[in-house]
């Protein structure tokens, strides 16, 4: 069977989680695009996502405290200012707030300034929800997990979500091999930002990516061209 153009498109222009990130540095660093627009244009898609396909489950975002974690906090300040789900979702940070990026930050004091608290927590009550937003780990993870992280990761893995949905990667994975680095979470949905990730196609990235989305960010083709 002959694979469709738009697949044969996706693989062709597939790009490593190191090459996504070189290709965002170029943005922000040389191309003077604010990496918080970039940011707040990748949440908005997963909080669309959200809201067309689950307003009325119980959602929790589980975030760790880098830009995916940011990601993370960046999609329930948008739920919440839009109200187009029936439940507030609840937010959980795992991790240390010292090794905080300031994005991370940001977006954090954005949503206390809203009137909303997370919950920090390295063990957490997963009880009660039916989604769960990935937003522990994202492109940047290489190296094999710590065994506490590892340990955070087989939990939320294991509580019987309904569906899970991962921002850019399922945390856990390498994103340039599809390595598994130590543990990770099956996702039932991945949305990654502007190119596939060789990670979502090689390895075991299949099994723990689930189905794939692709979004525009507003990366120009001129990032990854310079940086690939």
């Amino acid at each position: 069977m002959e694979r469709s153009c738009f697949l044969c498109d996706i693989i062709e222009n597939m790009i490593t989680g190191t090459q996504a990130k070189a290709a965002d540095r170029y943005a922000i660093d040389v191309m003077g695009i604010p990496s918080l627009t970039l940011m707040e244009n990748a949440s908005r898609e997963v909080a669309s996502y959200i809201e067309e396909h689950f307003a009325s489950e119980k959602i929790l975002i589980l975030c760790g405290t880098g830009n995916n974690g940011a990601d993370g906090i960046c999609v329930a300040n948008i739920l919440n200012s839009n109200k187009k789900i029936s439940t507030p979702p609840a937010v959980v940070i795992t991790g240390n707030l010292e090794h905080a990026s300031w994005e991370f930050l940001h977006q954090l004091s954005e949503y206390k300034k809203a009137g909303s608290t997370p919950v920090f927590a390295q063990k957490f009550d997963l009880k009660g929800f039916d989604v769960l937003v990935d937003a522990v780990f994202g492109i940047g993870l290489k190296s094999r997990l710590r065994e506490d992280k590892a340990q955070l990761l087989r939990d939320a893995d294991s509580a019987g979500f309904k569906h899970v949905i991962a921002i850019d990667m399922p945390s856990g994975i390498n994103s340039d091999s599809g390595d598994l680095t130590g543990a990770g979470i099956h996702a039932t949905v991945t949305i990654t930002f502007g190119k596939m990730k060789t990670g979502l196609a090689n390895g075991i990235g299949p099994e723990y990516a689930g189905e794939v989305i692709v979004r525009d960010i507003g990366i120009p083709e001129e990032a990854y061209l310079r940086s690939c």
